[in-house]
């Protein structure tokens, strides 16, 4: 088993074990204070017997305590077969969080790709660029796109700064003549590896897939990952479904526990895990 799914499934079962420690704290927390409430309310009654508790003071005693008896009990039915489903409840509500953060992410994802095409869309009535032009442009918005991740603070700001050179990367990279894209993938600048995801977008050349899933693989930065794995997913398109190899399907499998799970980068891969009928959390 590869080192980085071992820890993947460790992460998953730390976080699991963490969750079920702090329930059982809770369980055990109310548990005490509802059994202290007990003691003193049969004190109470052994002190002052003759105290009167009105059936008013009851139905408020019992609507204080109904939202905690989930920590200790599934289920509770009163008198008259009104039933209460704490386990189904959290469920329910926990599942509904999740669909809305999935969507969210699809929205986001959708939005930030449209924003992208529409800036490289603007360009394209200008004058074609000369090869030479091109592949200085192409070297000017690489030493850009470092600058903005080294200068500016992370937010939407910065992140709408580098949707726009790589859109512009988009609209330069097809004019680069003889653009060297294998090696453009591994080498060390972020600016280079993002021209050759650009290009790789713009022109899809399925033949580059065996390439490029190991380089979005170990890439490191989210911004770069993320239109690393559009690009995977408009070469499978030119590649088509059938035709993709199956390592490539298994390292994309193998890359979503690598990713948090509020990343829009899940909800990519996700997505191209989808056309091969293949099951992804």
């Amino acid at each position: 088993m590869p080192a980085f799914e071992m820890l993947g499934r460790m992460d998953e079962g730390d976080s699991g074990g963490q969750a079920r420690r702090t329930h059982g704290l809770r369980r055990h927390i109310v548990a005490a204070v509802l059994t202290c409430s007990a003691i003193g309310a049969a004190a109470v009654h052994v002190i002052k017997p003759d105290l009167k508790i009105d059936g008013i003071t009851v139905v408020l005693l019992v609507v204080a305590a109904v939202p905690w008896l989930g920590d200790l009990f599934d289920s509770i039915e009163l008198p008259g077969g009104a039933k209460f489903q704490y386990a189904q409840l959290v469920h329910r509500i926990e599942a509904g969080e999740e669909r809305t953060v999935r969507i969210g992410r699809a929205i986001g994802g959708a939005s930030r790709t449209a924003r992208v095409a529409l800036v490289a869309a603007g360009g394209a009535d200008t004058e074609e660029p000369s090869a030479a032009a091109a592949a200085d442009a192409v070297d000017r918005l690489a030493a850009e796109y470092v600058r903005v991740r080294e200068t500016q603070v992370q937010g939407s700001a910065r992140t709408h700064r580098m949707e726009r050179i790589f859109a512009d990367l988009i609209a330069v990279t097809p004019h680069v003549a003889d653009f060297d894209i294998d090696a453009a993938l591994v080498v060390e600048d972020p600016g280079i590896r993002l021209s050759a995801y650009a290009r790789l977008y713009a022109v899809p050349d399925g033949a580059k897939l065996g390439a490029l899933v190991p380089a979005v693989r170990d890439e490191q930065l989210s911004f770069s990952q993320y239109w690393g794995l559009q690009a995977i997913d408009a070469l499978v398109d030119a590649q088509g479904v059938d035709q993709t190899p199956v390592g490539v399907i298994r390292q994309l499998r193998a890359l979503l526990p690598e990713l948090s799970p509020t990343s829009d980068r899940v909800w990519v891969v996700q997505s191209i895990l989808a056309r091969f009928d293949v099951g992804s959390a």
